[in-house]
């Protein structure tokens, strides 16, 4: 199997009037956003036709790569995708010290898209030492409020494994664990995805795991009229323990606000406001239907 990139011929419109490497490097010094985006497209053209154009190297680091300009980021992940990163001896180059730094810190971004983004681009990177420094912050992602973050997290760790499986060999394990406590379905496909691919025996023992479950939802779903107050709080609690599905979200938020509704012991009501809090967090969208009823709570 090749391990060189492989580059595609893209045809330049106007051959005759090619900027040259000092007009490049100008443009990206003192241009405008746009006259940088611009230029970005340039050098990514000239790269793919097979100049690998090393001398912009540290023009791009400088005066590119500290833009917030969201067209920008995506055109350097372009270019980080093809650029030479190593030196004639296979070491990697001094320079990626820095893209290094960069990277981390987008994966550690406020805004979801630019992680997602970011994650998305880790499954290109075929540089052990670029990519072993980013693997805690990779590790993170999975925890992340947002499933756009978490869905891509999946698969950066998926590809990291199956090329370097000596830089996160506990993997499987910890993908196994993120798929048993995952509500987002895209998130689970992901995960499973890469079980199924990379330690199949975990993926059954997911699925065996998941038909087990399955039996009990039903009793605990009628466990929640129970008349007895902590016989319905531990089915509430059990319920959300087993499944994250909106039909269960909703009925265990019912069980928890009739419950501080009806308990008398405000110690009580303490602790079922922390579980439906939690819920809150979690499931926030799903909750939306039950606005009024939780407004009930605030008049006891």
């Amino acid at each position: 199997m090749a391990t060189e990139t492989c580059y595609t011929i893209i045809h330049q419109d106007d051959s005759l009037d090619q900027p040259s490497l000092q007009e490049l490097k100008t443009a990206l010094e003192k241009g405008s956003e746009e006259a940088k985006i611009d230029t970005m497209k340039k050098i990514l053209v000239t790269m793919l036709n097979g100049d690998p154009l090393p001398q912009i190297l540290m023009h791009v680091i400088r005066f590119v790569m500290p833009s917030k300009n969201k067209t920008l980021k995506k055109l350097l992940h372009f270019y980080w995708e093809i650029c030479p990163k190593t030196n004639p001896d296979g070491k990697l180059k001094q320079e990626m010290i820095l893209v290094c730094n960069a990277l981390r810190n987008d994966l550690q971004h406020p805004n979801e898209y630019i992680r997602g983004a970011t994650l998305r681009f880790l499954c290109k990177l075929r540089e052990p030492e670029l990519l072993e420094p980013l693997l805690p912050s990779c590790r993170s992602c999975l925890e992340h409020r947002h499933s756009y973050v978490r869905k891509n997290a999946v698969f950066a760790i998926y590809t990291i494994y199956k090329h370097f499986e000596y830089l996160i060999p506990d993997a499987p394990e910890l993908i196994q664990s993120f798929l048993a406590a995952e509500a987002d379905q895209t998130c689970k496909r992901n995960a499973f995805v890469m079980l199924c691919n990379t330690n199949q025996l975990r993926a059954v023992e997911y699925l065996n795991d998941v038909f087990d479950q399955g039996k009990y939802i039903r009793c605990i779903f009628e466990l929640l009229n129970a008349a007895s107050h902590s016989v319905k709080y531990e089915a509430a609690t059990s319920l959300m323990a087993l499944t994250h599905a909106p039909a269960a979200v909703k009925a265990a938020a019912s069980c928890y606000i009739e419950l501080i509704i009806k308990e008398s012991d405000n110690n009580i009501k303490l602790i079922v406001l922390d579980r439906l809090d939690e819920l809150r967090e979690k499931h926030e969208q799903t909750l939306d239907d039950l606005v009024l009823d939780i407004l009930r709570v605030l008049t006891r």
